[in-house]
């Protein structure tokens, strides 16, 4: 059960970052704001959680979670401000959330594992 929410916590953190590129370079931007500098700011905060996620750390989990608030507030103003359905900002929102929540729930059945297995020992 802990293996199935680190790996959707992955699977939902990498599809937020395709859908940002996704976003980011098939979306027509205006001409004040360059293709390069939304890639930067949009996905170079989520490759700093990228190596503690691949190795399972509860710590890395935790901030990244803090992380996808960020997200998820910039997911909800783009839905909100948008004149009709926008498909990739309702993306970032519902990334946002399943990488949180996953994460959250990971480290609590870490820590409940954790601490099973110190019980066990003693």
């Amino acid at each position: 059960m802990i293996q199935f929410f680190k790996n959707l916590a992955l699977l939902s953190y990498f599809a937020l970052m395709l859908s940002l590129i996704c976003w980011i370079t098939l979306v027509e931007h205006g001409e004040n704001y360059p293709t390069a500098a939304l890639l930067i700011i949009g996905l170079v905060p989520l490759l700093f959680p990228l190596r503690g996620l691949l190795h399972g750390k509860p710590y890395t989990h935790a901030w990244t979670g803090f992380l996808m608030f960020f997200y998820f507030s910039h997911g909800i103003g783009e839905v909100y401000s948008a004149q009709g359905f926008d498909l990739y900002a309702s993306l970032e929102v519902l990334f946002s959330i399943m990488t949180f929540s996953s994460s959250i729930v990971f480290i609590r059945l870490n820590a409940n594992k954790l601490k099973r297995e110190n019980n066990s020992h003693t």
